[in-house]
């Protein structure tokens, strides 16, 4: 699925940029309307496992897709890097840590769409300008009863193409429960629930505002731990179907799977890209300290994303 800055960004400057009418970015998930780094994954999990986890406890991306998880989460330092189609790539950075029952975190991410060029009226190139988003938040989570976990994600969405800017305050809350006795969590978020502090232009840019549930269930005859979210777009009638899986294999290594309902929406009259697009696949090695994550999403004529990530209990 695509998703593109439009062009009424620029229409303040004194230069045109013309040969960037449109600047598309593959995401692994639907986002309506622009600020494209509130949605996508930024650990290398999320992306092998197609962006699955609102109940999932194990998830590196947690904080922004449903901070409750957090309650059940280690202290630990997380890192990750992805790389996207025309030289686009987020950054992940995150600190997790406890007091008492509270659980807590601190993340930083970014999303660089690139450098391009400046041009005139003309056509002549006036220098080099870049884009990117940056996204800073602290979370809460914690156990309120036996079976219920909340969490909260506050933060800052910093947004700027070349000296033009935008800023967000953005809010994300989340709840799980948890069935002990099926071996199953299930979780809600609303996510991106957002104020605009400052926009491109007079004309602000909807914020993507998401309604997200799932369910995480450990199968009792396989080695798997299975996925399965839906999330709507408010203000319309978009959604997506995702599913994903984490195999317990020998020697430490995990193998991950996922796919997505986005397959649906790509028809190129081959069969095998059909199939293929939308779905990932990633391998873990995780010790009792320490994870180190591969991963890969075909997104079919949009190309692919890989990363790897690293995680170090503390």
């Amino acid at each position: 699925m695509w998703m593109w800055i439009p062009f009424h960004y620029f229409k303040r400057r004194a230069c045109f940029y013309g040969l960037l009418a449109w600047l598309w970015l593959p995401v692994i998930i639907l986002a309506q309307g622009s600020y494209s780094a509130l949605n996508i994954p930024y650990h290398v999990r999320s992306l092998s496992m197609s962006s699955v986890g609102v109940a999932d406890p194990k998830g590196m991306d947690i904080s922004g897709s449903n901070p409750s998880l957090l309650a059940s989460a280690n202290r630990k330092v997380i890192l990750s890097v992805i790389r996207y189609p025309a030289s686009i790539q987020s950054e992940l950075v995150e600190w997790r840590t406890s007091w008492g029952t509270t659980v807590g975190a601190v993340t930083l991410r970014h999303l660089g769409y690139g450098t391009f060029q400046k041009r005139d009226r003309e056509g002549m190139s006036t220098g080099q300008f870049s884009a990117g988003e940056t996204w800073v938040s602290a979370s809460l989570a914690r156990s309120i009863l036996r079976r219920i976990d909340l969490g909260i994600t506050a933060g800052a969405l910093f947004s700027q193409i070349a000296d033009v800017t935008a800023t967000l305050a953005i809010l994300t809350v989340g709840g799980t429960l948890n069935i002990t006795k099926l071996d199953m969590k299930l979780g809600f978020s609303l996510r991106n629930i957002g104020l605009t502090l400052d926009a491109y232009t007079s004309h602000s840019e909807p914020i993507p505002t998401n309604m997200n549930v799932g369910v995480m269930k450990k199968l009792a005859y396989l080695p798997l731990d299975l996925s399965i979210d839906g999330a709507w777009w408010g203000g319309s009638n978009s959604g997506v179907m995702r599913m994903g899986g984490e195999f317990t294999l020998p020697y430490d290594l995990r193998l991950r799977l996922g796919t997505t309902s986005y397959r649906f929406d790509q028809k190129t009259n081959q069969v095998w890209r059909d199939i293929a697009t939308g779905t990932s696949i990633g391998l873990g090695y995780q010790t009792d300290k320490l994870s180190v994550d591969l991963g890969i999403q075909y997104g079919g004529v949009s190309g692919s994303a890989m990363g790897v990530g690293f995680s170090a209990d503390l």
